[in-house]
């Protein structure tokens, strides 16, 4: 599968189109949409998903689904607006069936991209597990830790107010949070005009990759002990 690229030009009408949230202006420039982004989108995730899927067989490879689309969910949200500025794509098990498990991401806006790996939609309970986890296999941990933040990985995840008892030395920055995951940003849009972008994802998702291994045997350990 070749990367036909996303071009600068592409970013400014997504964003445009955002602004106007009109379907009239939508419709008028939905296939140049189309293949300036949402065709590229897919491409990364077909390339990309093909490597990743190699950590985790049952990570949903097809393009269609993994991408985000152009016209907004408006059922459940106070924001009406029709159309978004931002694409990403989704590297994980169906959401659905498999929830709290981690992911890879991607993500496109007209500022900026940015990727990471993290839980989606874990809950106080597997995190718990998480956090044994982290106590009994600290050295595991910081050196799939140590490999993300070397790639620029910045660590995300809310934090309880309160300090979780029994935190062993040296994970206080990780062993507190209610949710998990390293992201990295990056300004450089000219990366994705090229297939620049697919060699650095390869190389940024090896990176991230013995974290995404070690969140995946977190929440399988969560759901044996469920059963």
């Amino acid at each position: 599968m070749e990367y036909s690229g996303i071009k600068r030009d592409t970013l400014f009408l997504l964003a445009d189109n955002r602004f106007r949230d009109s379907k009239a202006f939508y419709e008028e420039h939905k296939e140049e949409i189309k293949a300036g982004i949402t065709v590229p989108m897919r491409q990364i995730a077909g390339i990309i998903g093909t490597q990743l899927a190699k950590l985790d067989p049952v990570m949903v490879t097809n393009p269609v689904r993994m991408v985000s689309r152009i016209r907004r969910d408006t059922r459940y949200t106070h924001d009406k607006s029709l159309y978004r500025e931002n694409m990403w794509i989704m590297f994980m098990r169906d959401k659905h069936a498999w929830t709290g498990y981690p992911c890879f991401w991607f993500e496109v806006t007209p500022r900026n991209y940015s990727l990471g790996v993290g839980f989606f939609g874990a809950g106080s309970a597997q995190m718990k597990t998480f956090r044994e986890e982290l106590a009994a296999r600290k050295d595991e941990f910081l050196k799939a830790a140590a490999k993300c933040e070397k790639q620029g990985g910045l660590l995300w995840g809310d934090e309880y107010k309160r300090s979780m008892p029994g935190c062993p030395a040296g994970l206080e920055k990780y062993y507190n949070r209610k949710d998990f995951g390293y992201i990295i940003y990056k300004d450089t849009l000219e990366d994705l005009e090229s297939e620049e972008i697919i060699t650095y994802l390869q190389k940024a998702y090896k990176s991230l990759s013995p974290m995404f291994t070690f969140m995946l045997s977190v929440a399988d350990k969560y759901y044996s002990k469920e059963e």
